[in-house]
């Protein structure tokens, strides 16, 4: 856990900041990182936090951080088939 609101924030800038799914303005529900989510629970009660959480904040860097966002490559509709044969109505 961190011992002080400076130190929550420098881990904040370190890895929360740096990551691409990181929104301050986002609600809590909404959050695309559940750990983000977790430290701003923990400002008001840490007992809230889940264990995931509190063990990875123990770390100097979060294993879940992605500083960029994945790009994921189109299917094709037309080239993908259901079965072995290559037929897609079997």
């Amino acid at each position: 856990m961190f011992s002080n609101g400076t130190e929550a924030m420098m881990w904040q800038d370190r890895n929360c900041q740096r990551c691409w799914k990181y929104n301050p303005e986002r609600e809590l529900q909404k959050a695309r990182c559940k750990i983000e989510a977790d430290i701003a629970i923990g400002w008001i009660d840490s007992s809230l936090m889940s264990e995931r959480s509190k063990k990875i904040i123990e770390l100097a860097d979060c294993p879940y951080r992605q500083e960029t966002r994945p790009v994921y490559k189109k299917r094709d509709k037309e080239s993908m088939t259901l079965f072995e044969d290559g037929t897609k109505n079997g």
